[in-house]
């Protein structure tokens, strides 16, 4: 029979350090999340920062935004709007158990007037950009919105809605987000 030594009392403390320091640094990696690659802002787009709101289980961030586009080309079509096209890059997240629908002709842009603009079907389809979209758990997606604003409007926000997480019988309340 093969007899085995207990460790010593250097060898043990040798150990738990090992353990113990292996085991933060998987709960500071756990921590951290991690980093996704940076996307170029194409031409005449802005960056945005802290422009998050949450409607539901959705939670919406706006990444960038471009007004004042005089004309879109797409791999069909080239358009031009009745006054001007702005554009706001969305990240969606589900921050739910359950899929959450994004629905293109739901959200709004408001203008300093009060008016609410819904999506621009033109420039939806001629940028290939998603009607409806199944965001599911723990999920993010990213994309376009697109908006033809009349002549001389002033924008104000973007009214965001998710949809209703499992459970509520009403429309989730909106994430209205200011832009500049």
């Amino acid at each position: 029979m093969r007899r085995v030594r207990p460790l010593t009392t250097a060898a043990s403390a040798v150990s738990a350090a090992v353990l113990l320091g292996s085991l933060q640094g998987c709960s500071e990696h756990r921590d951290r999340g991690y980093t996704l690659p940076a996307e170029k802002l194409r031409e005449g787009e802005r960056a945005e920062k802290n422009r998050t709101g949450h409607s539901s289980d959705m939670q919406f961030t706006v990444v960038a935004y471009t007004d004042g586009i005089t004309s879109i080309m797409g791999t069909h079509a080239e358009m031009d709007p009745k006054g001007r096209f702005a554009r706001i890059r969305l990240l969606c997240v589900n921050t739910g158990r359950d899929i959450q629908v994004f629905d293109t002709w739901a959200q709004r842009l408001v203008l300093a007037d009060g008016r609410q603009l819904g999506a621009d079907v033109n420039g939806t389809m001629v940028k290939r950009q998603p009607e409806r979209l199944s965001v599911g758990a723990s999920m993010r997606a990213e994309f376009d919105l697109w908006f033809d604003v009349p002549k001389g409007a002033k924008i104000k926000s973007v009214r965001l809605v998710g949809s209703p997480a499992v459970g509520m019988v009403t429309d989730p309340p909106p994430a209205d987000i200011p832009l500049p």
